[in-house]
């Protein structure tokens, strides 16, 4: 059985390619770098890199990967994404994931058991994954929230215009934005760095938001998305 992606999951995916600005000759690549007690540690990103020895496959029109030493156990591995209450980011429900249990260390002097007892995985074990997609992930749930801020005098939000030069994601999810105005003398240079930060902060993994209003390089219509381009008939 290959890897599967969920609807859900793959068009989280396509949406974090389209906000990456990443061409269509990139894959998903999904790997195995260790375990803990929750199963496997998985490696999942986009990347344009490929290998002789990948092992290809398809699922929802997206290109999944894996390296040869990954793929047995990850074979059959259903991708999911998850925006709930338990949380927001890429699950995995793999049939070659089990729990492994956790010893409690020992106050009787005695050497600790090294019998491993697995228990079969609930469907959503091994959900430890590397921050690479997750953060890509986080991102796109920011640059959703920052298209429904919009210019005073462009009737064009504030990401497809081109105003956001950085988006900076700490481990801890705390959020780094450099933007900028059309001009310096724009009436809302007071307000709108608290309104993106207000936004970005409502963002559920955000932990907190600071926004720096930067002046170079300068803004120009070349930054503006093609989406705001049309929209403007320019």
């Amino acid at each position: 059985m290959p890897i599967d992606l969920t609807e859900i999951a793959a068009d989280q995916i396509r949406k974090i390619l389209k906000d990456q600005g990443m061409s269509d000759q990139s894959v998903l690549r999904v790997g195995i770098k260790g375990r803990n007690t929750a199963g496997f540690n998985y490696i999942l990103d986009l990347t344009e890199v490929r290998h002789e020895d990948d092992v290809v496959g398809q699922s929802n029109n997206i290109t999944i990967v894996s390296d040869p030493i990954s793929y047995p156990s990850l074979d059959g591995t259903e991708i999911d994404f998850r925006d709930d209450s338990s949380g927001r980011g890429f699950v995995f429900k793999n049939p070659h994931a089990v729990k492994l249990p956790v010893h409690p260390p020992s106050t009787s002097g005695a050497a600790p058991s090294t019998g491993v007892h697995a228990a079969q995985g609930d469907g959503a074990t091994g959900t430890t994954i590397t921050d690479a997609l997750q953060n890509k992930a986080l991102e796109a749930a920011i640059v959703e929230k920052l298209r429904s801020i919009f210019d005073p005098e462009i009737p064009v939000n504030i990401y497809d215009l081109g105003l956001i030069y950085r988006i900076d994601i700490s481990k801890d999810k705390d959020v780094t934005i450099d933007m900028t105005l059309t001009a310096p003398g724009c009436p809302v240079a007071g307000s709108m760095p608290p309104s993106v930060q207000q936004a970005v902060e409502s963002v559920e993994e955000v932990k907190s938001a600071k926004v720096n209003l930067v002046w170079e390089p300068p803004w120009s219509k070349d930054r503006m998305s093609e989406e705001a381009v049309l929209q403007l008939g320019l």
